[in-house]
């Protein structure tokens, strides 16, 4: 995996992003329940169902050896990719962390045939459509009470650039 440095003018400390191992299990659950209101954060038990699904992959982030976020993506059938979250701890935000998970989940997508990559953010979560838009992402449709059956997403969607 690649090393970076966290925006050269916040900080020094270089980034690592690497595979995901069981050790890590508690600590993503932590930056997960951090990162998320209880309507949107995971369960341990589905946490753990898609880090131990043989179709997704999970990459962490670490900084001075300290797990700071992660991105899980899975490979679907009919040439599709699904990225399921990208959590970074509250208080590592804003340091393009999540923009190379996501840079690495998408090449790894790519990889293996997607030729569109989808995901679902918050339709109140103005920030994060931002960030997607950002990335190429456009929405699609809007998912009425995708969360827990109270909040709509919007499904977003990025196609390969062939």
């Amino acid at each position: 995996m690649r090393k970076y440095l966290v925006d050269e003018d916040i900080s020094r400390t270089p980034l690592s992003i690497r595979h995901y191992t069981s050790r890590d299990f508690l600590q993503l659950y932590e930056i997960d329940q951090a990162a998320f209101s209880e309507d949107i954060a995971y369960s341990r038990l589905e946490l753990g169902m898609y880090l131990r699904s043989r179709k997704c992959r999970t990459l962490v982030a670490e900084e001075a050896d300290r797990v700071v976020g992660f991105v899980i993506g899975c490979d679907e059938p009919r040439k599709l990719g699904h990225i399921i979250t990208i959590d970074v701890a509250p208080h590592h935000q804003r340091k393009q962390i999540g923009s190379r998970l996501l840079a690495e989940i998408e090449h790894w997508l790519w990889q293996q045939g997607a030729e569109t990559i989808y995901l679902e953010t918050p339709v109140d979560d103005a920030g994060a459509k931002g960030f997607y838009d950002k990335h190429g992402y456009f929405v699609f449709e809007r998912l009425e009470g995708y969360y827990k059956g109270s909040l709509d997403a919007w499904l977003m969607m990025k196609t390969a650039k062939r």
